[in-house]
């Protein structure tokens, strides 16, 4: 039964790797068909042993992939068509999920329930400007604009659109303002009652009686995440700290939490059910279970019943649920049971990172669990009180060390980061926050209902402890400073795989098998020596990145020994930063943890709003810009006094028209970079006033193989002039998904397309990326093909983009 459970996951997962759902479904289903006639065949010749074997194997990996495309394919279906993007739409819908409160907006999940374009029933995200507070479960008439969904494509980076797509998300957009915008009373369509709409708007108004009580505590946002899984209140700082120490799992309602609270619901119950003699009518352990279940299902409800904790009641229902029916099934299949109920709830989930690391996580404790017992009936004779504290010491940390051994490779693959604080905060704050602050904490709400006072008393405990933790966690990581955090570079498939080996091979009991079989497969993580790396990649002296940034820029170059980063992306408010949450991703997947220089064109937030998530994360050596008045944290060179540079026969160069200009896009640096190979040119914003100075100045040696185009592709920029003297083989736009400026202009375009120059725009490529390389021979001819350029998007295409 096993063997069936892999083989359907097997089936499942390998879906996730298709790009054309329609296609791929078709061949699925003519492969379902021949196996099954070959099946057929196979019963009536009386056909045993291993062609049997192979034919029902791939039958049930068929049959896997098939209920993945077939969902796939509905939920595409379900997509905004391409021709409503953009339009206004009229729609009548309700609120659905606790909004989310900016500066300026409010963001929240919308269930469109009737639209005179056809498009509903649908979920979209909708931001709100208006003056109005959207409340979960209100009525609403809107008039409104919607895309399609998109995010950023980058190596290392969060994938947003798969998030969308997993949680059935068809669009993203705005309310307009219009006066057709109004809160109704009834449902559209004269629906009746619905219990998803009942469930948000009671955490709505949890959420409300919980910030009343928590008014003024520093942490209060920690102790609402915890109760109703809203992390809004959480700062940015705050997550810092968690990543830093590795406990972020732990102020999330995870499956850690879930399983505590039911842990704590089946032990209050076993020993209620024991004072009433509830076994004089069913077994103790059957009336501990059900409430066990029904504790787990509650606080999954409370927290809006989200993918994470729909993920982990599965797995605690599927682990309980055996007390029931008194099936002895053993522990391996019950995991494997409910990754595959998982798999078939959502099949995408295997791609999220919180996925893999609940399954190996509890996967690694219930084997430890189940060798630390065999020790434990072994060794259970007469000792003495210190051993006996030593051995309830060993059983305390050492569940820590196995998960924090078993959970380092998904976590270097997913982050590309390892914060080796990890095992020492958790085994202080897994009990202290499951056992202790989580329980405290619905006691306190529960009490809160009946004395309020009372209630923030209890919290004001909580609240104490959780301060105590933290301030702990600080003392820690500044202690250690950043030498217990592990970064590394995005590891190949052998790497994870040969880690994956090495771990398990650490993990299992003595005597299974040698213990030193692991060092030749840890060998695989070495960095590799320079000398080494530089010889075999002789060939490529110049890498060039574009990162896709959306709506500004972001650009690495990289030496055979050196990076530098030009423009830093937008800061697009207190918690959400391009150069934190994009661009650091981006260069830890590229293996770059210093940068020797970083060049921020101009002042302009889409330019230099990336620095201030950049500083923190990435060590710079040098910071370069148009003006000395950047908040940055490092002192500012102007580029107009910046001499040229040369790294590994590469040549930086400033490239300055002796003007100074009333417009900041005019004033912008203007970087050149050329080698033996090629020439790229990043001119930042510059217009076409300092184009043409350029021009006159330095005429020919504009020219250049890869251009950034000036501003985006406005249609200020790129004129006939400067791109006559530039004459680029291959063009880049940075420009966001249908952005609000129409860059790049379809004229823009249409000029670069007249001198034959290749168009790439980041929003339709993800990061693009050029390698300036190639062989000369004897007589110095160069290869063909000297520049070689590769879209992230197309290369890693997947159906939900």
């Amino acid at each position: 039964m096993r063997c069936v459970l892999v083989l359907m996951c097997a089936g499942i997962a390998s879906a996730t790797f298709v790009a054309d759902v329609s296609l791929a479904l078709t061949l699925t289903l003519v492969s379902v068909g021949v196996l099954l006639f070959s099946l057929l065949l196979i019963e009536l010749l009386r056909v045993t042993g291993f062609i049997r074997l192979v034919v029902c194997g791939l039958l049930l990996v068929s049959l896997g992939a098939c209920w993945h495309l077939n969902w796939a394919d509905n939920r595409l279906s379900e997509r905004l068509p391409e021709s409503l993007e953009g339009e206004t739409l009229q729609v009548e819908g309700v609120v659905i999920g606790l909004p989310e409160r900016s500066l300026i907006a409010q963001q929240f999940q919308f269930e469109i329930l009737r639209a005179p374009s056809g498009f509903f029933p649908r979920k979209v995200m909708l931001n709100y400007y208006g003056g109005s507070t959207v409340l979960p479960g209100q009525y609403w008439r809107f008039a409104v604009r919607l895309n399609r969904p998109h995010g950023f494509s980058n190596p290392g980076g969060f994938d947003y659109e798969a998030w969308l797509f997993q949680r059935g998300i068809s669009a993203r957009g705005y309310v307009r303002d219009s006066a057709s915008n109004e809160q109704i009373e009834s449902p559209p369509g004269g629906l009746g009652f619905s219990p998803l709409v009942w469930l948000h708007s009671l955490r709505y108004s949890l959420k409300i009686k919980l910030q009343r009580m928590l008014a003024g505590y520093r942490y209060g946002g920690l102790l609402i995440a915890l109760l109703l899984g809203d992390k809004s209140a959480i700062s940015q700082d705050s997550w810092k700290l968690f990543t830093a120490t590795g406990s972020n799992h732990l102020f999330v309602i995870s499956g850690l939490h879930i399983g505590m609270i039911s842990g704590i619901a089946f032990w209050l119950a076993l020993i209620v059910g024991k004072l009433v003699g509830i076994g004089r009518l069913l077994p103790a352990q059957k009336f501990a279970a059900f409430f066990a279940l029904v504790a787990a299902f509650l606080y999954a409800l409370l927290a809006g019943f989200s993918l994470p904790t729909q993920r982990a009641f599965i797995m605690i229902a599927v682990l309980i649920c055996g007390v029931f029916w008194n099936a002895r099934y053993q522990i391996s299949f019950r995991l494997l049971f409910a990754v595959f109920v998982v798999l078939l709830v959502n099949p995408l989930a295997i791609v999220s990172s919180g996925f893999w690391l609940s399954f190996i996580a509890v996967a690694a404790l219930l084997a430890f669990a189940g060798v630390s017992q065999a020790s434990v009936r072994v060794e259970q004779i007469e000792v003495s009180l210190g051993e006996k504290l030593t051995l309830a010491a060993q059983y305390f940390v050492r569940p820590q060390l196995v998960v924090f051994i078993a959970l380092a490779v998904p976590l270097i693959f997913f982050t590309q980061q390892l914060s080796l604080l990890g095992p020492l905060v958790n085994i202080i704050a897994i009990p202290v926050v499951g056992l202790f602050i989580v329980p405290l904490c619905f006691a306190s709400l529960i009490v809160g209902f009946v004395y309020e006072p009372a209630g923030i008393l209890l919290f004001a405990v909580a609240h104490a402890a959780i301060s105590l933790l933290v301030r702990f966690m600080e003392f820690l990581v500044e202690w250690g400073s950043s030498s217990f955090q592990l970064q590394v570079a995005q590891p190949s498939s052998w790497t994870v795989l040969a880690l994956f080996f090495a771990v398990l091979l650490l993990l299992l009991p003595k005597g299974v098998c040698r213990k030193s079989l692991a060092i030749p497969l840890l060998l695989c993580v070495l960095p590799i020596p320079e000398r080494l790396r530089s010889s075999a990649d002789e060939k490529n002296i110049l890498r060039v990145h574009v990162i896709d940034v959306g709506q500004g820029l972001a650009v690495i170059v990289q030496t055979r020994r050196h990076a530098l980063l030009y423009d830093t992306g937008a800061n697009l408010g207190p918690d959400f930063n391009i150069g934190s949450a994009v661009v650091v991703p981006t260069l830890r997947s590229l293996d770059i943890h210093v940068l020797d220089a970083v060049v921020v064109s101009h002042g302009d937030n889409d330019h230099a709003g990336g620095l201030r998530g950049i500083e923190p994360n990435i060590r710079i050596e040098r910071l370069i810009s148009n003006q000395q008045g950047l908040s940055a944290q490092h002192p500012t060179q102007l580029c107009a006094a910046t001499d040229s540079w040369i790294w590994d026969g590469v040549e930086f160069r400033f490239l300055h028209s002796g003007r100074h200009y009333s417009s900041e896009n005019n004033n912008s640096c203007v970087l050149q970079i050329r080698s033996k190979v090629g020439s790229v040119l990043l001119p930042g914003d510059i217009e076409r006033e300092a184009e043409a100075d350029l021009a006159r100045h330095y005429a020919g040696e504009l020219a250049s193989q890869l251009l950034v185009a000036p501003h985006h592709g406005s249609q200020s920029s790129s004129s006939y002039a400067f791109l006559k003297r530039v004459e680029p083989d291959y063009v880049i736009f940075s420009a966001g998904y249908r952005n609000s400026f129409s860059h790049p202009h379809e004229k823009v375009v249409a000029r670069y397309g007249e001198f034959e120059t290749k168009a790439l725009i980041t929003a339709e490529t993800g990061m693009i990326s050029f390698e300036f390389g190639g062989e000369f021979d004897a007589d110095g001819a160069q290869d063909d093909e000297m520049i070689r350029p590769r879209e992230f998007r197309k290369q890693n295409s997947r159906y939900w983009h």
